[in-house]
Parts: structure tokens; C-alpha cells; sequence
């Protein structure tokens, strides 16, 4: 009498790419070092030692690369960003692919 198990779904709209990436944010009150730990087209999934305010205005940034939003919701040390428009996403993943490669 065994039954199946069954993974949660993921409800999200966008599917989320898994990485771990060093880049930057700017913040309210200036630049700091985060670590991306997953991105889509709409959003990420970010940890940093100083998080922002749920709602306030972050800029993104990964190379040449700025992508503004606001913190979604704050965790203890992670946060969640919602972009302002859809982003490629693929191009920061690669980057984080690149990155472990070298």
C-alpha cells in the first residue's frame, strides 16, 4: 500500500534559473556586494549581510549590466527583488557559468 510521492510545484509564472553569482546592488544608501542565488525573466533570489526595505528601489548589477526593481520581501539575510520590466536572463546565468568554469 504505498502511495506515490509527489514533488511540490512551483507556482511561479517564470521559471527560475539555480546559480550562485557574485554581483552588485545599488541601495538606497549605496552600493553593496550580493550573491545572486537564482533569476528569472521577472525577478531574483539574492543574499547580502545589509538587506533592503520591502519596497524599496534596487538597481542590479552584473557586468555591464543594470537591472532596476524593488525588494519583494527580505528573509534574515535574503531578499527577493521583482524587476521593473522582463529581463534575458539566460545573459546572468551564462555569466554565473562562466564564472564557475574558470
Amino acid at each position: 500500500m504505498s502511495k506515490s510521492f509527489e514533488l511540490p510545484t512551483d507556482k511561479r509564472e517564470r521559471r527560475r534559473q539555480l546559480l550562485l553569482l557574485s554581483a552588485e546592488m545599488d541601495f538606497l544608501d549605496g552600493r553593496r556586494r550580493v550573491h545572486l542565488l537564482n533569476i528569472s525573466q521577472t525577478g531574483a533570489k539574492l543574499d547580502c549581510d545589509q538587506v533592503p526595505v520591502p519596497g524599496e528601489p534596487v538597481t542590479l548589477r552584473c557586468g555591464t549590466l543594470a537591472v532596476p526593481g524593488r525588494a519583494a520581501w527580505v528573509d534574515g539575510n535574503r531578499f527577493g527583488v521583482a524587476f521593473d520590466k522582463p529581463i534575458d536572463s539566460g545573459e546572468i546565468a551564462m555569466r554565473g557559468q562562466q564564472h564557475l568554469a574558470s
